[in-house]
C-alpha cells in the first residue's frame, strides 16, 4: 500500500514538475513535419473537405503533412479548430474566451467550431448560436466526423487544434484551456 502510494505521488510530482507560469513560446513550438509531440494528431494525411456552416455555406481546406490549408484564410488569418458539442460544460464555460481573442485579434485570426454531434436537429444548433452569441463559423455533418478522425481521432470535447496563417500546426488543445495559455499560442500562430 505504502509503495503504491509513493508511487502514485511520484508520478504526480513528475507531471507537475514542469509546469511553469513563466515559461515563454517560441516558434520553436510549432510542430515541424514528422516530428509531431505526443499531444499533436500522428501523422496529416492528404485529404480535401469541405465543411458545411449553419448559415449553408461552405468552408473548403486540405490536410497537408504540416497541417490544414483553410482555402479562404490562407496566408491571412491563423486559424482555431474547435471541436465542441452543445451538451459539453467545458466547451460553453470556453465560449466567452473564445469569443473574446477572436474579437481581439479579428484582424489576424479566426475559429472554426466544429460541432461533434450527430442528428442535431438545425434548429437546436441555431438556438445554441444565438443563445451564446456565437459569431464565427460553426459547421454541421459528415465531414466534420471525417476531420475529427483526420485530426487525430477525437475522443474527447472540447479539443482544439490551432493552425498557422501558412496552415502549419502549432498545438492541441484537450480540455478546458486557460485564456492565457490560448493568446500565447495565438500569438505564436499569427507571427508565424
Amino acid at each position: 500500500m505504502k509503495k503504491s502510494l509513493l508511487i502514485g505521488l511520484m508520478i504526480t510530482g513528475l507531471l507537475f514538475s514542469g509546469c511553469d507560469n513563466k515559461t515563454t513560446i517560441d516558434e520553436s513550438a510549432i510542430v515541424k513535419a514528422g516530428t509531431h509531440p505526443s499531444s499533436a494528431p500522428v501523422e496529416f494525411v492528404s485529404e480535401n473537405f469541405t465543411l458545411l456552416t449553419t448559415d449553408e455555406k461552405f468552408i473548403t481546406l486540405k490536410s497537408t503533412e504540416q497541417g490544414l490549408d483553410f482555402e479562404e484564410y490562407k496566408g491571412k488569418k491563423a486559424i482555431l479548430v474547435d471541436v465542441f458539442a452543445t451538451w459539453c460544460p467545458p466547451c460553453i464555460e470556453e465560449l466567452p474566451v473564445l469569443k473574446e481573442l477572436r474579437e481581439k485579434y479579428k484582424n489576424d485570426f479566426e475559429i472554426v467550431s466544429v460541432l461533434f454531434e450527430k442528428d442535431k436537429p438545425k434548429q437546436e444548433i441555431l438556438d445554441f448560436i444565438k443563445k451564446y452569441e456565437i459569431e464565427y463559423p460553426v459547421t454541421v455533418g459528415e465531414e466534420n466526423f471525417k476531420l475529427a478522425k483526420q485530426l487525430g481521432d477525437v475522443k474527447k470535447i472540447p479539443e482544439m487544434f490551432l493552425f498557422t496563417k501558412e496552415g502549419r500546426f502549432v498545438k492541441k488543445f484537450v480540455g478546458k484551456t486557460s485564456k492565457e495559455d490560448l493568446e500565447q499560442y495565438i500569438n505564436l500562430a499569427i507571427k508565424n
